[in-house]
């Protein structure tokens, strides 16, 4: 038991230093110490991993994935793991793993953590694609897709998505669709949705410059002032 014991630190120490040196070394090691000394081969590795990602053990599913990268780089399972926990953490690189697997979880939880941390990142192309494959199955989803279609130009579509978003409860849809018609030269409809947002967040400079914007073009000079006026403020 001792001995064993002993194997088992050696093996430890010899893994944290082999990570410093040479990524040859340190993958010896990491082979030597779940093959020889934990008797885990590549199954028993990924039923590690997926029972620790069941129970919300995300320091165990981090270690394993990394240590598995290492071991077993061409093993899907493992990578999709990377990215779900990558994913725990907010880190878009977890989106970007599992859309590049093809493997994008049917889950709704998931599908909506994906969407927005894409969304957070501008990543628009990307939000729009994967809901083009599973559906807006949640305001917040619809909510994120009609700002990517904005974003890519495509108001007319937008306006749609967000209209229906905004009918859900996602009111901060109101800026976007008061965009879109700006964009599409519709200031009459433009400006009955800046109200709405500038009634919602008086202070924010992007819906104020917007709406001093639309009044400069519609002719009303005293109106944009008096918004431009709130900008210095």
């Amino acid at each position: 038991m001792k001995f064993k014991l002993f194997l088992l630190l050696v093996a430890c120490m010899a893994i944290a230093v082999s990570y410093l040196y040479a990524p040859e070394v340190y993958r010896y090691y990491l082979t030597v110490y779940y093959g020889k000394i934990l008797k885990i081969d590549e199954t028993a590795f990924v039923k590690k991993i997926e029972d620790a990602y069941k129970n919300n053990d995300y320091a165990t599913v981090q270690r394993y994935c990394e240590h598995g990268s290492m071991l077993y780089p061409a093993n899907k399972k493992i990578k999709k793991y990377t990215g779900l926990y990558l994913l725990s953490q907010n880190n878009i690189k977890g989106a970007f793993i599992l859309i590049a697997l093809d493997d994008i979880p049917g889950e709704t939880h998931h599908l909506e953590k994906i969407v927005t941390i894409l969304d957070a990142n501008r990543s628009y192309k990307e939000v729009i694609m994967i809901v083009g494959k599973t559906g807006a199955r949640t305001p917040s989803m619809q909510f994120c897709y009609g700002k990517a279609l904005f974003y890519m130009g495509n108001d007319r579509q937008a306006l749609i998505v967000l209209k229906q978003a905004y009918d859900r409860g996602i009111y901060e849809s109101d800026y976007f669709i008061g965009a879109s018609y700006h964009h599409l030269k519709d200031y009459k409809n433009a400006l009955v949705w800046y109200k709405k947002a500038i009634s919602r967040e008086p202070s924010n400079r992007e819906y104020i410059k917007d709406i001093a914007l639309l009044y400069k073009q519609l002719g009303d000079y005293p109106k944009a002032t008096k918004y431009i006026m709130h900008l210095q403020h």
